[in-house]
């Protein structure tokens, strides 16, 4: 009974070893890959891994790797020989398109990190010449996996980690800081405008006048202005955004600078000051049934609309008419806050003129 049981097992781990080995993968995974420059055709980095693999089962060779924007999964098949070189053919697995693939060497010597060991010239037995239908030809050179390579990739990977995520606050805190800025400025131009008795001194209302600021927002979004137009208002920040080391710049951000410097968003912008003052024009009814407030859309003659006012203007009406009767209303509002208003006494007979009176202004 012992010796049947031991016997089965046998067959059993023979079978298991078996199946493995006819269904087993061998792979192996470049750290790099040199290509041709497109336009000097000398070599330059692919910045990508590349991985080589052979299906005993399938008897069929992969190859993966990516090439800018777009990866590529080749499936293949080894076909023969051709004026020295070895053929093999099959698809890409994305999109079905047809796959050649041409080398000086057997892929299997790939499969044992068959690479090169410097960049500066092209070792023809490390050539793998692809062809893929719709995307073009491609010449690859693997770099062989060493210390030394594996040691420039982590420095390169952590050199992209670090300017992707300076990137993404860029991209993140910069709309932020910039609308943020520009509200903030709207602000301090009405303020002063009603501080002062509708005069503003810090800046110029002329027309197509504009100023210029620069300024950093923090990761705590934080805004800070350190200069406007010529005027240094930080000067250590300042100093920082001048000669701190750059986390990330991007090449254009149309036509407004940008920066990331130790987490931070330097970035310059221009500030057009306006008051946008709205005119408004109507009527108010009194009679037996209280006021009633009406307002005309953009011109004199057109119909007017029934409205309800701004509490402070409708209490300054209504304290200040007295005489039941129809008037004119003009009233000016800025950032929802009344100007200016006065009203006139419609006239009742031809010759009869009424003057306005002015019931507020913010002009001194």
């Amino acid at each position: 009974m012992k010796r049947t049981l031991l016997f089965l097992l046998s067959v059993i781990m023979v079978l298991s070893a078996y199946a493995q080995k006819s269904t087993s993968i061998k792979a192996f995974e470049y750290p790099d890959y040199l290509c041709p420059n497109p336009y000097t055709g000398k070599p330059i980095y692919g910045g990508n891994t590349l991985e080589i693999s052979y299906s005993e089962k399938k008897n069929s060779y992969g190859i993966d790797f990516r090439y800018g924007y777009i990866r590529y999964m080749i499936n293949l098949t080894y076909k023969g020989m051709d004026n020295g070189r070895y053929i093999y053919t099959g698809f890409e697995i994305e999109n079905m398109a047809e796959a050649i693939v041409m080398t000086s060497t057997k892929l299997s010597r790939f499969l044992d990190n068959y690479g090169q060991v410097q960049n500066e010239t092209f070792e023809k037995d490390k050539l793998i010449e692809l062809h893929i239908g719709g995307s073009g030809s491609l010449s690859v050179y693997p770099i062989k996996d060493t210390p030394e390579s594996r040691k420039r990739i982590a420095e390169k990977t952590g050199k992209q980690e670090a300017e992707n995520a300076a990137r993404n606050k860029l991209e993140e805190l910069y709309p932020y800081a910039v609308a943020y800025l520009q509200d903030s400025l709207k602000q301090q131009v009405v303020k002063e405008f009603f501080d002062n008795g509708g005069e503003v001194k810090s800046f110029n209302l002329e027309p197509y006048s504009f100023h210029t600021y620069v300024a950093v927002i923090d990761t705590n979004k934080q805004v800070t202005v350190i200069q406007k137009d010529e005027v240094i208002l930080n000067t250590k920040l300042q100093d920082e955004q001048l000669h701190g080391e750059i986390d990330y710049k991007p090449l254009s951000m149309e036509g407004k600078t940008a920066k990331v410097i130790n987490g931070k968003v330097f970035f310059s912008m221009t500030f057009h000051p306006e008051l946008n003052i709205k005119e408004h024009r109507g009527k108010v009814i009194y009679d037996k049934h209280g006021f009633s407030y009406f307002e005309n859309t953009k011109v004199s003659y057109a119909a007017p609309n029934q409205f309800t006012p701004m509490e402070d203007m409708k209490k300054m009406i209504e304290n200040s008419i007295a005489k039941k009767g129809e008037y004119f209303l003009y009233w000016e509002i800025l950032d929802n806050r009344l100007v200016y208003l006065s009203y006139k006494r419609m006239g009742t007979g031809v010759f009869k003129v009424h003057e306005p009176v002015e019931v507020y202004s913010i002009y001194k």
